[in-house]
Formats: structure tokens, sequence, C-alpha cells
């Protein structure tokens, strides 16, 4: 065990043994930054959700891009991207020695087309979706897979469900978070395999259930009391999602029965030898969060089936992978950003079925490359070998991208969502700043929306609606009018980005504090601060007070 001082934060933290035995097994230095520091920095390349109109440098066709037009970025549409039509090594250049490596490397990412959308596979209907891949029918989704007639948010592996965050295997679904197996659920957080349900916390097996905390199979109850079928019934049918002095009572309520009911330290399922919170069906796993069957690993945030890796985030089905965002089904893969079913590659972005690559962008089916030329086996283990000593003499290796090289300005990354950051903060950081353009503010064509969705004409589709909290406009789809009127909801006031704020307020930070067990006292980590309010038991007690 050692403890090191944050380059950028300027805090101390441990580097274990059991770290260090990885850092020599990957062939990397020991990190300068803190993990949530590192965390930062990757996320800091990765915009999900700001879009805007570009051209395809290929066809001259007009097109939706994550890049916004005046950064300069060579933006090709994601079919012509993907095809043969174009080859990365006529982009290839010599390495100058007498420069240091991220910048010679920056130049090259400018010029070597990108697909304007990260949609990797199967995208029908899905146009204004990102990072998302087998989608059908689904508008202003980010992050998912497997998914159908969605809207706003990262569903997975589910069916017609509308703002939610990080739900699965889901369908008919509404403002969840952090939920599995729900079916026609409301306002749920952090539950799982409910039915006709909502407004519940950590609810699990539950069915028609309202205003309810810490149950485990239980049907007909309101605010945690048991009612006859058809008092609840009575209940439910007098109730309206459209009414708001009826809603704030039940919220009030429920953040009621939040406070009373003891909270569980972490969620681990079926797990062995891990810390951190969110995780499943995973081993030897420390500081880890929202992660399934991952097997060795350390720092890593949402990923899925990975053994051997470290610093990774937004990814799946990898191996002895380090300080990597993004994309799927790689082997060593250290310091890289989207690559797919790579192989042994470094310093490299947006890669497809190579191996052996160094400093390369944009490439498929290559191998021995260096910023996108091509070298034979032994020239191009020797280069790679001279450009690591130079990184090292001028300290650049070990270290992920310069958040100065991001093509994405700092409130336009998932980096803000979790680590958010004033401009006076981020500017001194290094990181850039978009101010908001002034055509998503204009006017609202209708001065007032009615309440019941009863009274909503269709003529709401031609309208230009301005968020009650920020101004910025936005419009109602046809798919999501048909689900308001299914559901019974009201038309939301608030454009999706401030629906998006309120969902990330609701949930724990990925980060572990020391704290006791408020019923036996024993020493735990948990997401849950010591200042926080909330009753937050150890496992051992929690499980006793539930079942």
């Amino acid at each position: 065990m050692m403890k090191k001082i944050c380059a950028v934060s300027g805090v101390e933290f441990e580097i274990s043994d059991r770290d260090i035995a990885y850092y020599e097994k990957v062939g990397v230095p020991l990190p300068s930054l803190c993990p949530p520091e590192r965390v930062r920095r990757r996320m800091a390349y990765r915009n999900e959700r700001n879009l805007y109109k570009s051209k395809c440098a290929f066809s001259g066709e007009q097109l939706l891009s994550m890049y916004h037009p005046d950064d300069g970025y060579t933006i090709y549409e994601k079919d012509i991207w993907i095809s043969d039509k174009w080859d990365g090594v006529s982009f290839g250049r010599e390495f100058d020695f007498g420069k240091g490596f991220f910048g010679q490397f920056r130049e090259l990412s400018k010029v070597v087309p990108r697909a304007n959308l990260a949609i990797f596979v199967n995208n029908e209907n899905s146009e204004y979706c990102n990072y998302v891949g087998d989608v059908k029918n689904s508008y202003l989704c980010f992050g998912s897979i497997f998914i159908e007639d969605c809207m706003y948010g990262n569903p997975y592996y589910s069916k017609n469900c509308v703002d939610c965050f990080l739900i699965r295997k889901s369908e008919l679904c509404y403002e969840c978070i952090d939920c599995e197996g729900l079916y026609n659920c409301l306002f749920l957080q952090d539950s799982l395999e409910c039915r006709d349900c909502s407004f519940g916390f950590d609810l699990k097996g539950c069915n028609n259930c309202v205003g309810c905390v810490g149950l485990r199979n239980k049907q007909y109850q309101i605010f945690n009391k048991q009612y006859s079928r058809e008092d609840y019934e009575k209940f439910v049918g007098q109730f309206s999602f459209c009414d708001k002095e009826k809603v704030a009572f039940v919220l009030g309520k429920l953040e009621e029965l939040k406070m009373q009911h003891p909270h569980r330290g972490v969620v681990s399922v079926n797990c062995e030898n891990v810390t951190g919170n969110f995780l499943f069906n995973s081993k030897n796993c420390f500081d880890c969060f929202q992660v399934m069957e991952n097997e060795d690993c350390s720092y890593n945030i949402q990923t899925t089936t990975s053994k051997d890796c470290y610093d990774m985030n937004f990814t799946e089905e990898n191996e002895l992978c380090y300080e990597y965002l993004g994309n799927y089904r790689n082997y060593k893969a250290v310091f890289c950003l989207l690559p797919y079913g790579c192989n042994d590659i470094w310093y490299s972005e947006y890669l497809t079925n190579c191996k052996n690559c160094f400093g390369c962008v944009g490439l498929k089916n290559k191998q021995f490359c260096i910023l996108d030329k091509q070298y034979s086996e032994s020239e191009y283990h020797e280069m790679v070998g001279r450009i690591i000593n130079l990184m090292k003499e001028q300290g650049e290796f070990g270290e992920f991208f310069p958040v100065k090289n991001s093509p994405f300005c700092y409130n336009e990354t998932v980096a803000f969502d979790y680590f958010s950051l004033s401009k006076e903060e981020a500017l001194a950081r290094g990181y850039r700043w978009r101010e908001d353009g002034e055509a998503d503010f204009r006017s609202a064509t209708i001065s007032e929306v009615a309440d019941r969705i009863e009274d909503v004409t269709d003529s709401i589709l031609n309208e230009i609606l301005a968020c009650e909290v920020s101004g910025r406009n936005y419009k109602i789809a046809p798919a999501e009018l048909k689900f308001y009127r299914r559901m019974g909801l009201p038309i939301p006031k608030k454009h999706f980005f401030e629906r998006l704020k309120v969902r990330l307020a609701k949930r724990l930070p990925y980060a572990l504090f020391a704290r006791k067990c408020d019923k036996c006292g024993a020493d735990m980590q948990t997401p849950y601060s010591g200042i926080r309010l909330e009753k937050v038991y150890c496992e051992q007690c929690y499980l006793k007070e539930v079942y």
C-alpha cells in the first residue's frame, strides 16, 4: 500500500498492492490522479445528448451530429463511416520525435473522419439517439441497447419506457431510476421485479403498491399499510397523475417513509469480495458502481462482463483494459476511446477489429499502425518503444488524453452530469465551455398547457413549448403524446435536460464514505455520507429488517 497526492485535486489517495500489481501487469506507471479525477477526465470525452445540425463531409448531406460544427472535426454520416468508401491509412503520417505525442494525436484526430453519432448496430427509426445499439422506434435515448418505443433516458433491454434512468428489462415505465424487471410502473427508484406500482423506493416483487418503501413481495399497499383489493382500487381510481396537489401529497408521504425506513448501505447481489454500489454477479471488484458480471476489476462504472479491467466506463465484454471509455469486446485496450473488437491497442480512438496499433484514429481491420501509418511488425515494435520513451520523458505516458484534447466542452459531457462545475471552475481546470444557442430559447407558441391530459388536443404537436425552469424550447412528439394519454400523465412542463437533472439529483454519488451502521454500529463503506440524515444499515441488519 502506498499513498499519492492527486495532481489535479491535491487530495491524498491510496494505491493498494493489488493495484500496483495490476499496473505492472498492464505495463503502465502508477496513476497521478485520484480515481474521481480519472473518471471525470474520461467522462469529459463523452457527449451523449447535445446534438447539432451539421453536414456530412463525404456526401454534403445534412445530418445530426454530437460534434458542434464550429469545432472543426471531419464528420461522416454513420453508414458511410462504417463502409469501405474510405480508408483511415490514407490519413497516416510520420511520427515527429521533435514534438510531444498528444499534440500530434490531436492533429490527426481533427482530420480523420468520425461518425456523426455513436450508433453501433441495428438502428431503426431512431435517428435522435446516441451511443446506442439494437434500438427501434426510439427518441432521445442515450447509452441504451436493445430498446423499442422508448424516449428520453437510457433504458436497457426495455420497451415503452419514458424518462427513465438506468432501468433494465422493463416495459411501460415512466420516471423510474435504477430499477430492473418492472411492468407498468411510475416513479419508482431502486426497485426490482414489480408491476402496477407507483411512487416507490426499494421495492422487490411487489404488485399494486402506492407510496411504499422497503417492501418485499407485497400487494395492495398504500404508504406501507395493507388494504383490501377493493379499498386499494378505490384509492387508485380517485387518484390522478395530472392532479398536482394529489401528486405532491403522495410524494410528501413517500419522502417521510424514506426517512423512517432503513436504507441498504450498498446494493450488492450475488457478489464476493467487492466494494462499491449496485454490483451484480461480480467477484473481486473494488470501488465499482453499476457493474454486472465483473471479475478482478477496480474503479469501473457502468460496465458488464469484464475481467482484469480498471478505470472503464460504459462498456461490455472486455479483458485487461485500462483507462478506456465506451464500446465493447476488446482485449488490452489501454487509454482508448470507443474501440470495438480490438487487441493490444494503445492511445487510440474509434478503431474496429484492429490489433497492435498505437495512436491511431478511425482504422478498421488494421495491424501494426502508428498515427494511422502502416508499418511492418518489427518496425512497429521498435517505433512504439521509442515513442513510449519520449512520452515518459515528457510526462505523457501513463496519462489519459488531456482535457484540452476533448472534442467536447465540459458542459456538453456526462462529466458535467456527475461532477458538476461552474463555468469558471471548468475553465480554470483547462476545460472548454459551450454557451447556450439563442435559437433554443425562442418564445413559446402557446402560453399555457392544460394540466389534464384529457384536455390536451393533437394541436399540441404543432406547438413550441418553453421549459418553466430554463426557458429552453422543446416539442411534444406524436409517440410521446400517445404514451402520456395511455398512462394518464400530464404534458411535462420542463425540458428533458431539466427532467434529467432532477433524476440525477435523486441518485447516490459514485463514491464511498466511511460510516457506521445505524443499527449495530459496525463500520462500513457506503455511498451515504455521514452528513446524510437517512437511517443506513449494514447488509446483515438491513436483511433482518426487511425480511
